[in-house]
């Protein structure tokens, strides 16, 4: 997708249908990211796209990731158009706030799949990734709009910073309302899987945090088909 309007972004396909009126009727909170400051760390906005793409607020790349437990029946994903590696499109929503959006659609059969946006805090530096100290703050605000998923859930990622893990980050699941909403949760909150590697959370993680993801995962999965626009990830003390 090029850089459009929302209105437009959501009218393209049969995924995304009728949903900018909701996002505009339902949205109870300001268009305007959180400003950076002693108490805040605007972790992304998307304000500033590169070449079309999102970016968080230091450069750093978006990417989309898809996984299943049958790669043959893998989640399909729909971003930004010809980009390599796969990126969530700019959606305009207002005259003066930009944020990043990608629609999915799940298959069968499948145990378990998901599909998420990745956001990674800069670009990489001599072929490493770059990390943000995030350990002085408490809690983490992201504000989204969905249609089709009840709920999304939010990865936090330390990866080649001597945690290299395939899976089982720290994450935390939030249950959607209707509208373009702003979800405020304690870092402490987020939990690994029972299955996963144990890190110290603020050690392994808050210390050395690389990337974001916000996605949108199942079990026993469903046929499934929607639509994810993020805008806003900060992190407050």
């Amino acid at each position: 997708m090029k850089h459009i309007s929302l209105i437009q972004l959501l009218a393209v396909g049969t995924l995304i249908v009728v949903v900018n009126f909701l996002v505009c009727a339902q949205s109870g909170t300001t268009s305007s990211a959180a400003d950076s400051g002693a108490s805040k760390f605007v972790y992304a906005d998307f304000q500033n796209p590169v070449n079309g793409r999102p970016v968080s607020s230091n450069g750093g790349k978006t990417t989309l990731n898809s996984y299943a437990q049958n790669m043959a029946a893998a989640p399909k994903m729909r971003g930004l158009e010809n980009a390599d590696p796969p990126s969530p499109a700019l959606a305009r929503v207002t005259d003066v706030d930009i944020a990043a959006a990608f629609e999915y659609e799940m298959k069968m059969p499948n145990e378990w799949a998901g599909v998420s946006m990745e956001v990674f805090g800069h670009p990489e530096k001599d072929g490493k990734l770059v990390p943000d100290d995030v350990s002085a703050y408490k809690f983490i605000a992201i504000r989204i709009f969905a249609k089709g998923a009840q709920s999304v859930r939010v990865e936090l990622i330390s990866r080649g910073q001597g945690s290299n893990l395939d899976g089982g980050y720290p994450f935390a699941t939030i249950r959607l309302s209707p509208g373009f909403n702003t979800y405020k949760f304690k870092l402490d909150s987020f939990i690994q899987p029972e299955w996963a590697t144990i890190l110290d959370f603020k050690r392994d993680v808050l210390k050395k945090l690389t990337s974001v993801t916000v996605g949108v995962t199942c079990e026993k999965c469903r046929f499934e088909s929607g639509t994810v626009v993020v805008d806003n990830i900060v992190f407050e003390k």
